[in-house]
């Protein structure tokens, strides 16, 4: 058996761990570039990802032993990476909302500024006579 195969498998589920917390941090913080960057290395490392574990498989030889053995030794590591990834598309949809609540009220204030009647230039309007 090559524990190469399994080393590197781990590693690269670590490195996705890391780059989740990266994100994570980076959603919160409203740092869109940089949680866009962590979004783009999760790609690249899911072909190699998804490479390692296909090559760990045939290396068992044994279908039945590798699910096994990918059942016990990683899926606990995959379970808890979709559980990050999770957090953070929630963050991600309450940060959404959020702005999205914003930008609902500055429509609205836009829309109500818009029906302040102007007065042309130099003159006061009767309202504001009263503050000056």
């Amino acid at each position: 058996m090559n524990t190469d195969l399994h080393s590197l498998l781990l590693h690269l589920y670590s490195e996705w761990q890391r780059l989740t917390e990266i994100e994570g941090d980076a959603i919160v913080n409203d740092d869109w570039p940089r949680a866009g960057e962590q979004q783009r290395l999760k790609r690249e490392l899911q072909d190699r990802i998804v490479e390692t574990g296909e090559r760990w498989h045939v290396e068992q030889g044994d279908k039945e032993r590798a699910r096994r053995r990918y059942e016990l030794e990683f899926r606990p590591i995959v379970n808890s990476l979709i559980q990050r990834e999770l957090r953070n598309q929630e963050v991600l949809c309450q940060r959404r909302r959020h702005l999205e609540s914003g930008l609902t009220a500055l429509r609205q204030a836009e829309v109500r500024l818009r029906a302040i009647p102007r007065s042309p230039a130099g003159e006061r309007a009767p309202a504001w006579e009263s503050f000056s």
